[in-house]
């Protein structure tokens, strides 16, 4: 397998900076990766979704780049991948096979050096797959807004009780099956956005992160927005069968590496409480759930410095187990 990091900046020596595109499994798929010192653990980071790129927090990477060695991949069907290929994943094994892939290839040129996994929302599915299919590849895993088979009725619930006494909102939700497990991809996706936007108590996910970030990235132009929209469609398209019938019974509960979930303490797309279940049923050497105060969907972006804080300790004790 040839190396890939044919570009890396060398501004830093002891440290490593790339952005760019890597062959994964027949397409050219983007990737960054930033930090300050080479012998740092990796952190690679599966962005949420489908098909909705991390790469563009780069105030955020940058803070992180001082403990991690931080990676961000634009998945097949995703961001600058798509713009490059709009090829769309065939299904969830395909993101979990090219994830394999590029971890094999980090490795190759941070051969020492330890992954630590983190799966983001609905990706949490992704990084809990590709741990099941290749853990020893990998240090740690992070479930961020780990996502789970109660997830979606605990936020309906939620949702119902903080909307209180106002009608218009209400009625809306009332269109709703009550039972969350019967709903299509495309009523939990309607649903996710009503609730992102309903939140006004914790940053936003659309305009109080992603917007912003987008529009401040020095790599992110119009025909990146553009292919991002373009692709969160296409791979919602391509994707929304297998995730309205996924068998969360899939996801693991018996692991040989430390497993640690971050959950913002208002989220309102994975509320805590159903997170809070499926972490009590994981067998792992090492385990902990930390909440973020004060934080809702994406924990890691909405509070950085808290995030690295914790996140930071967890690597002290990944080097020493």
């Amino acid at each position: 397998m040839a190396l890939f990091l044919h570009n890396v900046e060398n501004s830093n020596p002891s440290g490593i900076s790339y952005r760019g595109y890597v062959q994964l499994n027949g397409i050219q798929q983007w990737i960054t990766i930033l930090g300050q010192s080479k012998t740092n653990p990796v952190l690679l980071i599966i962005h949420g979704g489908p098909a909705s790129t991390y790469s563009m927090f780069t105030k955020a990477t940058q803070l992180f780049s001082t403990k991690f060695t931080v990676v961000h991949w634009d998945q097949r069907g995703a961001g600058k991948t798509y713009r490059k290929q709009p090829a769309v994943p065939k299904n969830l094994q395909t993101l979990v096979d090219d994830g394999i892939l590029l971890t094999k290839k980090i490795k190759e040129i941070l051969p020492n050096v330890p992954v630590i996994l983190l799966g983001s929302s609905i990706s949490s599915i992704i990084a809990n797959l590709m741990v099941q299919q290749a853990e020893p590849l990998y240090a740690a895993y992070i479930g961020t807004e780990q996502m789970t088979s109660k997830s979606h009725q605990y936020a309906f619930n939620q949702a119902l009780f903080e909307t209180g006494n106002h009608v218009l909102s209400k009625n809306w939700l009332q269109k709703f099956p009550f039972d969350a497990q019967s709903w299509s991809a495309k009523q939990i996706s309607e649903f996710n956005i009503f609730s992102a936007l309903q939140k006004t108590d914790v940053a936003n996910m659309v305009t109080n992160l992603f917007i912003p970030n987008i529009l401040r990235c020095p790599h992110y132009g119009v025909r990146d927005y553009m292919a991002f929209c373009k692709g969160m469609l296409a791979s919602y398209r391509s994707l929304h069968v297998e995730l309205d019938t996924f068998d969360y019974d899939r996801l693991l509960t018996k692991i040989a590496i430390p497993f640690y979930v971050f959950q913002g303490e208002h989220d309102p797309i994975t509320p805590m409480q159903a997170t809070r279940m499926y972490f009590e049923r994981v067998q792992a050497p090492e385990k902990r759930m930390i909440e973020v105060p004060g934080a809702g969907h994406l924990c890691m972006f909405a509070k950085p410095g808290y995030f690295l804080e914790k996140v930071s300790g967890l690597r002290r004790l990944v080097l020493t187990i």
